[in-house]
């Protein structure tokens, strides 16, 4: 069986409370176990020589930071957390698309290249510019050579064919 990962809302713990740990686990819905566990194995600290076992709300606090802290992972900026894969992945070439968000930000949304799901991130609208690093996957971020242009570079013939290896974006004379 698959271990659940779990997110516990911090803005539940009151300020300045005392919890025992059938409160801290009836506050989250998980199991008295867990919290002893947490206290025992986790570094949850309680609050010294007391029965039953009372954790300050501030301790309570910094523990669930610091557990929520150890799960994020960072993307470079030219990558894009997938949910499916459950790790920053960078997307499939040619997938993206940007949308405008009524905040002025801008979402870009594509395929991840590994497990082919949809992938998704908030660009702010300033930050946007055809040298972003994720503009580079976008639908029509590059044209391939159709041979009504001179080409930058030669093209390979095969058979009479042009077989084109010219990817880099064309400009207009």
């Amino acid at each position: 069986m698959a271990k659940k990962k779990r997110t516990y809302p911090v803005r539940l713990v009151k300020e300045n409370y005392s919890y025992t740990v059938e409160q801290i686990a009836d506050l989250f819905g998980i199991d008295v176990a867990t919290v002893r566990r947490w206290i025992k194995d986790e570094g949850l600290e309680r609050i010294p020589k007391t029965r039953p076992f009372l954790v300050h709300s501030s301790a309570l606090r910094a523990f669930l930071q610091k557990k929520k802290a150890k799960r994020k992972k960072s993307c470079q900026p030219h990558e894009v957390f997938c949910f499916k894969c459950q790790a920053p992945r960078t997307p499939k070439n040619g997938t993206g698309k940007i949308k405008k968000q009524p905040n002025g930000s801008l979402l870009f949304q594509a395929q991840c290249a590994t497990c082919k799901g949809k992938i998704n991130k908030a660009v702010k609208g300033k930050d946007w510019s055809e040298k972003h690093p994720l503009a580079a996957y976008l639908h029509n971020a590059t044209k391939q050579h159709n041979g009504k242009h001179s080409p930058h570079r030669k093209c390979q013939l095969q058979g009479g064919d042009q077989l084109c290896l010219n990817l880099t974006p064309q400009t207009s004379a």
